[in-house]
């Protein structure tokens, strides 16, 4: 069974559980002496974990549910997402409609990326050396912690990294071949695309683009600059459901 509740969210949410729960070590502690942090339990925002929770999330194997536009929204603050995926623990991402504003994970994908580079600008120099040292001594192991989160990133946490928070990672989040096809056909150019000069352009006006851009370069542009009017096809457990490509 799932379990799905929020964790750390904002200072005076921290302050009121200490309240509820006085003996209680941490946040997260409370549910770990209750039973209710194990794998399968998703743990919304994470925003101001302390050494500890994060150590103790790693253990029972539990998730985190980022989510970057809510926590921008009502002035949670920003979650360490690098720290967590350093430390192993799975994460990926949540829209929250109800303290966010948009229900597009596109938007959320965005979020999360300002949200890396703000964590960046705000990580001391002696943590920037503190870190560098580590990645030298680990040799070919990418850390995440200080720097913004690269586009393979972003586009891991929309899918598999929420697969594996929801435990769903072995039926869909990529396309391994045995998994549901959960997918979306993407078009650049969007319905009605169109060549303009030396750069393309169609149904979404926002996203422009050259004929020569590699796949890495077009996913970037679509990544944060797209919306539904590039989407052709949306594919849930292999069937056509929605999408302008998608003909009733």
């Amino acid at each position: 069974m799932a379990i799905q509740t929020h964790v750390s969210e904002n200072p005076s949410e921290i302050a009121f559980v200490k309240e509820l729960f006085p003996d209680a070590p941490h946040y997260t502690g409370v549910y770990d002496t209750h039973g209710l942090l194990r794998e399968g339990t998703i743990l919304g925002h994470a925003v101001h974990l302390t050494d500890d929770e994060v150590r103790l999330i790693k253990e029972r194997n539990g998730g985190i549910a980022h989510c970057p536009t809510s926590n921008f929204n009502i002035r949670s603050g920003m979650a360490n997402v690098g720290k967590y995926l350093d430390q192993g623990i799975k994460v990926g991402l949540g829209t929250d409609c109800s303290g966010g504003y948009s229900p597009s994970i596109l938007k959320t994908i965005q979020d999360a990326c300002v949200t890396s580079k703000m964590v960046s600008l705000f990580t001391s120099p002696g943590r920037r050396t503190q870190l560098a040292q580590a990645e030298g001594h680990e040799h070919r192991v990418m850390r995440f912690e200080g720097k913004h989160l690269p586009i393979a990133t972003l586009l891991f946490l929309a899918t598999l990294g929420g697969a594996e928070v929801c435990c769903l990672q072995e039926k869909v989040g990529n396309f391994v071949v045995g998994k549901e096809f959960d997918a979306l056909v993407v078009s650049v150019p969007g319905e009605g695309g169109r060549q303009r000069e030396e750069i393309c352009s169609g149904g979404n006006p926002g996203v422009w683009y050259h004929p020569e851009d590699d796949l890495p370069t077009l996913l970037e542009r679509f990544l944060f600059g797209g919306d539904d009017r590039n989407i052709k096809e949306v594919y849930v457990s292999g069937r056509a459901v929605s999408g302008w490509g998608v003909r009733s």
